[in-house]
């Protein structure tokens, strides 16, 4: 169990970063044609090489929810509707009252509801609706997943993938629906395939595999994108998608690196998580859900509409860097306080 901690806090940790790498470079990416060539591609290498970021957190979830002793349903749902539901209101007030202090001035309950009822009260709060009907159905397969064989989970995942990361995806070579039959939806999928690779072991030759279709994919994230954006005349962020085949790819390579890679340095006793990894790690979520505030107030430092500061080069590590300095210690300042700990 130990080393399946130290893991963890390594991958929420890294995949944090990752969140914020992505937000930080995304406005770039949408600039094609308005910025230099090279500064757009800078901002589509940041952006698809971070790819992972919500995936790894997604399998995370599934390593540590899954497998468990299974309990009633009232006992699970009460041990997590604090942990979910008081920050996803708190926080969608939050940004609601944000938004219009930045660009629409006026307050409406009316549009709060709408835009609360529709997953737009903010960009990054989707993650919310996705992690709620996740844990509506992890009791489900919480059951399955005890019951059933290491073959017969393998087969689940390896549907998942060919429906999404097949299928799916490539629809526009051969138009298809297939996926919209399949009972298996887009983000549990990655919870099946979280459980899977922190329960079972893989031998060396298949890791060295996946570390190879890894950087594969990595590659491919990029090349389409660039492919697909000059066909098209206009930036398309069709190979960016969570369930791409690529993506895929390089979130089960980076899973896999790390868990082997912190479990051997801790069997050797030559590891040991570091107090920064371990704070940004503890603090991961709240960071996720105070940093699109930082970002925002950042952002006009660097660029305002197509008019760059500073090259993306050096922009986006930097935005990265002031943004989780100043995230972290606020959650670290708000985790302090009895009132508020329970949001972040």
């Amino acid at each position: 169990m130990q080393k399946r901690i130290h893991y963890m806090d390594t991958l929420r940790a890294i995949a944090i970063l990752g969140v914020l790498v992505l937000h930080a470079a995304t406005p770039y990416v949408v600039l094609y044609g308005k910025i230099d060539a090279g500064d757009w591609q800078t901002g589509i290498i940041f952006n698809a090489l971070s790819r992972w970021c919500v995936p790894i957190f997604l399998m995370i979830s599934g390593a540590l929810l899954l497998g468990r002793k299974e309990e009633p349903l009232g006992d699970f749902f009460k041990k997590r509707a604090n942990k979910i539901l008081l920050p996803f209101i708190v926080w969608s007030l939050v940004y609601y009252a944000w938004a219009t202090y930045m660009w629409n001035p006026g307050y409406s309950v009316k549009e709060f509801l709408i835009l609360f009822s529709n997953n737009k009260v903010y960009y990054h709060l989707w993650y919310f609706y996705a992690l709620i009907g996740i844990y509506l159905l992890i009791p489900v397969f919480n059951i399955f997943i005890n019951h059933a064989t290491r073959q017969m989970i393998g087969y689940v995942v390896g549907l998942w993938i060919l429906f999404y990361g097949g299928f799916r995806y490539y629809s526009y070579i051969f138009s298809n629906d297939f996926t919209l039959f399949f009972p298996l939806s887009e983000y549990i999928g990655f919870v099946l395939l979280g459980y899977y690779l922190a329960k079972f072991e893989l031998a060396k030759k298949w890791r060295m595999l996946i570390y190879g279709i890894g950087v594969i994919g990595a590659i491919e994230t990029i090349v389409r994108t660039n492919a697909l954006t000059e066909a098209q005349g206009q930036f398309t962020s069709y190979a960016f998608s969570y369930s791409s085949p690529n993506v895929i790819a390089m979130s089960i390579a980076l899973f896999v690196f790390l868990k082997y890679w912190v479990n051997h340095k801790a069997d050797s006793g030559t590891y040991e998580t570091s107090r920064l990894v371990k704070l940004i790690g503890q603090t991961s979520f709240g960071i996720y859900l105070i940093h699109a505030m930082v970002l925002d107030k950042v952002r006009p430092l660097f660029f305002e509409g197509s008019e760059l500061f500073m090259k993306p080069m050096l922009a986006i590590p930097l935005q990265v860097l002031i943004v989780l300095v100043i995230s972290t210690l606020s959650v670290w300042i708000i985790q302090k306080i009895p009132g508020l700990r329970k949001i972040v």
